[in-house]
């Protein structure tokens, strides 16, 4: 998925009449990533012991085999990561499928003229794009149903529900060997494609249950505590008690009291 991504992005940048560039520059920034990717996964999966390390070069297997390597840590109690990434990794292979078919479909219609760029003008004064058919032949009626139908009923909620588990699945595996940052290396993967660059640099470290590292991190936060508590023998940071002591008596006692209080103690409202 991330190759449509570089290409989409390329697109926007990349000023020329040939529509092979973007893709071939999209291709290029996807391997790129993608052997980051492989070789990051390909050494975590040695170092943790795991077997069938040549799935993490495979597409559409390497995003199982995240789940793999992430299986010390479960996105819910009950399942399992490995099911999570095998359902998104199917979910992948569709979408790639149906990507093809729609970016055929929409380049046979193309060069057969059907395609026709409409502008208008928004009450804000904005013009809108948008791209219309007309005159398709029968021949390419299917090709018309994949533009106007597949990415927008079928593509688009596919795409929800593996974002949906890739969430799950890249927040079991950073939760397993970036446990302190797995929050943030989440997001950036999700909003950008450069998980391959986040797997490569954590590619030494060693995985871990999140929940275990949590109970440690707690452990080790109230050792400082009782540590620091016995250093000031229970006092306030300050290095006395606040509550105790001659200056510091019940204000409506008659030794302390700065209310005029009689030298028995009694009522100071007597």
């Amino acid at each position: 998925m991330d190759f449509f991504e570089y290409s989409t992005i390329a697109f926007q940048f990349v000023d020329t009449d040939k529509w092979f560039v973007p893709f071939i520059v999209g291709g290029l920034c996807f391997a790129i990533v993608y052997i980051f990717q492989s070789v990051g996964l390909f050494v975590i999966a040695g170092n943790e012991g795991y077997k069938n390390r040549w799935m993490a070069f495979v597409p559409f297997l390497n995003t199982y085999y995240l789940g793999v390597c992430a299986q010390k840590n479960r996105a819910f109690k009950s399942v399992d990561t490995r099911y999570l990434s095998l359902a998104a990794a199917i979910l992948e292979a569709l979408l790639v499928a149906g990507y093809i078919v729609l970016y055929v479909a929409q380049f046979k219609l193309l060069d057969a003229g059907c395609i026709y760029e409409v502008q208008s003008e928004n009450s804000y004064g904005y013009i809108i794009t948008e791209y219309v058919l007309r005159g398709v032949p029968m021949n390419l009626l299917w090709a018309a149903w994949c533009f106007e139908c597949l990415n927008l009923y079928i593509l688009t909620w596919v795409d929800l529900i593996f974002l949906a588990l890739q969430v799950f699945v890249l927040s079991a595996f950073f939760q397993t060997f970036a446990a302190k940052r797995y929050f943030l290396f989440t997001i950036t993967s999700v909003l950008f494609p450069i998980q391959g660059i986040l797997i490569f640099i954590l590619r030494n470290n060693r995985g871990m249950n999140y929940r275990e590292f949590m109970r440690r991190e707690q452990e080790r936060q109230y050792r400082v505590y009782q540590q620091y508590y016995r250093q000031n023998q229970g006092s306030d940071p300050y290095g006395q008690n606040g509550y105790q002591g001659g200056n510091y008596g019940d204000p409506y006692s008659g030794e302390n009291s700065s209310y005029g209080g009689n030298s028995g103690g009694s009522d100071p409202f007597s």
